[in-house]
């Protein structure tokens, strides 16, 4: 089966040969991992598109194995890049399920380039809307006001105990 549908480019990896694996989150199936095939190549005209933080317009495929193939793509629009965007791909990428779509979700990421930043704020909603209480959320070490996200572990730290625990900052979202 084919299916056109909207997405938002989250990352693009090497796979075989001149392959990339790719993370999308979409409008109708959520977050999904396809592959794409001569994606790295020189000629490819896929692959300007099919870059981290481009909104495109994406032709998938179902495998036989289940998984997806990303056959065709057109951008759409592209968040700013900046370090702040990079790090909220990633935190979409791995604290939203495989294959499971959430509209609420989609809206609230599509309308971010407009906004031209991402704050405390969204990240907030975007955890509330995937169920996970930002906005109610306490430490889990003493039950003080929250400053840390740990997207790894789904925990979220106050100050004092997040640099206590001896995480690193890149693997937490700053909220």
């Amino acid at each position: 089966m084919e299916y056109l549908t909207l997405g938002l480019v989250l990352s693009r990896e090497e796979g075989k040969e001149a392959d990339a694996n790719l993370h999308v989150y979409t409008r109708d199936f959520g977050r999904v991992s396809a592959v794409s095939r001569s994606l790295r190549k020189i000629t490819s005209k896929l692959s300007g598109h099919l870059l981290p933080g481009n909104f495109v317009s994406v032709r998938l495929v179902e495998r036989n194995n289940g998984g997806w193939q990303a056959v065709d793509a057109m951008s759409v629009k592209r968040m700013p890049v900046s370090q702040s965007s990079l790090r909220f791909l990633e935190f979409i990428k791995e604290t939203t399920p495989q294959n499971e779509a959430d509209l609420k979700v989609w809206n609230k990421i599509g309308s971010l380039p407009e906004k031209g930043k991402i704050d405390r704020g969204d990240y907030v909603e975007i955890l509330d809307l995937l169920g996970l209480g930002g906005s109610a959320a306490r430490c889990a070490h003493c039950g003080g006001e929250v400053s840390y996200f740990l997207p790894k572990d789904v925990i979220f730290m106050c100050r004092q105990c997040f640099f206590r625990s001896l995480s690193s900052e890149d693997e937490a979202v700053h909220i």
